[in-house]
């Protein structure tokens, strides 16, 4: 049995083509570039068809408007990729008995100061691309069980164009010789390695584990003290850093501040140990 892997073109897509271990991938998207990946546009193509034909029994959706900016600059595209065609994809899932995984956000919860947030926490956001999320959990949790939804921290990869966490602030350093950078001081989360991700969706997908799970690292930081440890270790010592408030960059998105996600779940679940972002940081060369 096969499973199928819808939208691999974003960050976190293209870090699973190259080290998912799973051999029964089948790979979908409308931008077809790769050998290995299926041309496929989800917006027009009968997704139905492709399941017999291929044996599918598993699923993987990665095809959504992730990047909250946009979601408020385009309601419509967004409302029409992460409600409309989520939905309708989620559907076909549902009618032919397809356990799918899909990928909801940290941003789901409130961000209070002092509160720490397990999988039974109350869901509730100003931020338009939380409510979209929000939206799909609980349409999800009416049609179906037979699924996981992973509410996802800020990731970070290893690759310095990868377009994570991390590399954005250290390709302005390298290619744009910008050494001068403002970075928030008062927005906290626990960031995820994309990699221990990518291991987590594996196992998900092989044992279809079903349920609500949060997906974030050990190790909890304000955006600020993560940036200035990443130069650190790096031994970037050129640059001038600067703190300053998260509202600064907010532009109507409403971001969460205080992201302290409990990993307790997945952990006692799976066994899984996370990486520490040192480690990581290591395997990047500038």
């Amino acid at each position: 049995m096969n499973n199928i892997v819808i939208g691999v073109s974003g960050k976190i897509g293209k870090y699973y083509i190259k080290f998912s271990k799973n051999k029964n991938n089948i790979y979908l998207s409308r931008k077809f570039n790769k050998k290995k990946i299926n041309k496929f546009n989800i917006f027009k193509d009968n997704i139905d068809n492709f399941y017999f034909k291929k044996n599918i029994s598993s699923a993987i959706l990665f095809t959504a408007i992730s990047n909250p900016l946009i979601c408020v600059k385009n309601k419509k595209l967004s409302f029409d990729v992460n409600i409309k065609l989520t939905k309708k994809i989620i559907d076909s899932f549902c009618t032919n008995n397809i356990y799918f995984v899909f990928f909801s956000s940290e941003y789901v919860y409130g961000g209070k100061k002092g509160v720490r947030y397990n999988e039974r926490s109350i869901t509730n956001s100003k931020m338009l691309y939380a409510k979209q999320k929000i939206d799909i959990e609980k349409y999800i949790k009416k049609k179906t069980n037979n699924c996981a939804i992973l509410r996802l921290a800020k990731t970070y990869g290893h690759e310095i164009n990868d377009n994570t966490l991390f590399s954005s602030i250290l390709n302005q350093y390298t290619k744009f010789k910008i050494k001068k950078f403002e970075i928030a001081n008062d927005q906290y989360f626990k960031p995820l390695y994309v990699n221990d991700l990518i291991k987590i969706i594996d196992i998900f997908t092989k044992k279809k584990i079903k349920g609500t799970y949060n997906i974030c690292g050990d190790q909890y930081f304000s955006r600020f003290d993560l940036i200035s440890k990443m130069f650190n270790e790096l031994s970037i010592k050129d640059v001038e850093l600067s703190s300053c408030s998260i509202k600064k960059f907010d532009k109507g998105i409403y971001f969460p501040q205080y992201l302290n996600l409990s990993n307790n779940k997945i952990k006692k679940k799976i066994g899984f140990k996370f990486t520490k972002f040192e480690k990581i940081l290591k395997k990047i060369n500038v």
